[in-house]
């Protein structure tokens, strides 16, 4: 699979995760070195997990699960897994193949945070 960079619009390396991290956890990633951009696979396979993410997003991702996972799991869960992307479907207007935090860009992953402290009473 060629990937093109949406940062340089240069092209992404395919690297093993022994590659990237130093340390092999069954999984691949695309990189783009300069960007520092990166997105992991399906374990050895060439699907991504999501969008390739500079550091400013892969931030966003991690607030935005900060926020999210606790609805399906820990001590807090108010809902199932299946039951908390659904509410991510309803919450971003989105079919279930686009409902994942990992395909989102910036502004919906602002979006998301926003809907998703307000649906908690976090606000």
């Amino acid at each position: 699979m060629e990937m093109e960079c949406p940062y340089c619009t240069g092209q992404v390396e395919f690297v093993s995760t022994k590659q990237f991290y130093g340390k092999d956890y069954g999984t691949n990633v695309y990189v783009c070195y300069p960007c520092d951009a990166y997105v992991g696979t399906h374990g050895k396979g060439k699907t991504p997990l999501g969008t390739l993410a500079n550091k400013q997003l892969r931030s966003l991702h991690m607030t935005a699960h900060s926020i999210f996972d606790p609805l399906w799991k820990g001590k807090f869960r108010k809902m199932g897994r299946s039951g908390a992307y659904r509410l991510i479907q309803k919450l971003m207007d989105l079919p279930p193949e686009k409902a994942h935090i990992a395909m989102f860009d910036e502004e919906q992953c602002r979006l998301l945070i926003s809907k998703l402290k307000e649906y908690r009473g976090l606000n």
